[in-house]
């Protein structure tokens, strides 16, 4: 399974969420259009059906998290699962990302 996502608006900011995997930079191709269409840089990357991340997915979160702060934004990750959550500890991306138990958890930081 392949990576897919969808967008949607809460509040003042976009919801990505992502479902599958990310195991390639090809997986990412059609998340990093939709991103450099993207007027409003409050985003939240939803994991709660993302199965899988490898560096790729490491690499894309960190390149948005970029362009979101050049903007005046910000990239906010909420409900990554046990094996994605020990993932981002090993690599210390906790420590770089803001990382939620819930996309309303999420959403109150932007406000």
């Amino acid at each position: 399974m392949s990576l897919t996502f969808s967008t949607s608006t809460e509040g003042n900011c976009n919801i990505i969420k992502l479902s599958g995997k990310i195991l390639s930079d090809s997986d990412i191709e059609n998340l990093s259009t939709h991103i450099d269409g993207i007027s409003n840089w409050k985003l939240i990357f939803d994991l709660s059906d993302l199965i899988h991340i490898n560096s790729s997915g490491i690499s894309i979160f960190v390149r948005t998290m970029t362009k979101c702060r050049i903007n005046q934004g910000d990239l906010l990750i909420s409900n990554p699962n046990k094996m994605i959550m020990q993932l981002f500890e090993i690599t210390k991306m906790n420590e770089v990302f803001s990382i939620h138990d819930s996309n309303q958890s999420a959403i109150n930081q932007f406000t």
